[in-house]
């Protein structure tokens, strides 16, 4: 799920401009043309915004890092110390903020106002398939991309799309879309391509089949992440919003099942 941005392109400098004029274009979009906010995008405000994505990020991370762990288990992939210098822990929360804005201005992108007209207009299997297929795209130029590794980011892109779709909440699949990057980086794997970010102390070293390692576009490139994404994909369609404990937001459109506490159908 990395940002489509070549080696060495991601710093404050390339994705704070990204993030200024995503927010700038979904609010003239949203308040501008439909006369609503962009808490109708699913942009909860406060602690209950917070909470979204916090535990968006939480299962972001729970679900590459299951993926990691089976590659760790036979030795496919495993980690070397290494003198990089600097402190662990500036470096990971400086990861942290660099990978929340860049996933933060693909959901708004993606998940966000054209996902909506999508789904009012279409119905919700146009509206995760068109938006899951234009993420899998924005990768082709990644490096180290392969025909399977846009398979698996246009699965992910259906997670995110899922997610949104059974919530209602983009900082939800924003946390996802965050988690699943910071813990590929924070464990020097690289992201969807993108090379390791020199994170202090340790080294990945991948020696598995590049066809289940994903080899030098990192675990997305996989057969292991595929199958995570399918079951997570499933896991999500059937999930609930009390599931997770959302409430329904304060404004939003009501276009066929988003945010419904029914099974979803097309209509």
């Amino acid at each position: 799920m990395g940002p489509a941005l070549g080696p060495g392109e991601l710093s404050a400098w390339t994705v704070g401009p990204l993030l200024l004029s995503a927010l700038a274009a979904s609010w003239v979009l949203t308040r501008g043309v439909e006369g609503r906010s962009l808490v109708s995008l699913g942009l909860r405000g406060g602690a209950p915004g917070l909470g979204d994505l916090g535990l968006g990020w939480a299962l972001g991370v729970l679900l590459i890092g299951s993926a990691i762990g089976v590659l760790a288990a036979p030795g496919w992939v495993s980690w070397a110390p290494a003198s990089e210098p600097g402190s662990a822990v500036a470096a990971a929360l400086r990861l942290l903020g660099l990978l929340f804005i860049a996933a933060f201005v693909e959901e708004l992108l993606f998940r966000g106002y054209p996902f909506q007209v999508l789904l009012t207009r279409f119905g919700p299997t146009t509206a995760v398939v068109t938006t899951s297929l234009l993420f899998g795209a924005g990768h082709l130029q990644n490096p180290n991309v392969s025909a399977l590794a846009v398979v698996n980011i246009t699965l992910a892109g259906a997670l995110l799309g899922v997610a949104y779709l059974r919530t209602g909440s983009l900082w939800l699949a924003t946390g996802v879309h965050v988690g699943w990057n910071w813990a590929m980086g924070l464990t020097e794997l690289s992201v969807s391509g993108l090379p390791q970010f020199g994170m202090p102390g340790i080294e990945a070293v991948v020696s598995g089949p590049g066809l289940w390692t994903g080899g030098d576009f990192g675990p997305e490139g996989g057969l292991v992440v595929t199958i995570v994404s399918l079951l997570a994909i499933f896991w999500m369609w059937r999930l609930r919003p009390r599931d997770l404990n959302l409430s329904a937001l304060a404004e939003r459109p009501s276009p066929n099942g988003v945010y419904a506490s029914s099974a979803p159908t097309d209509s």
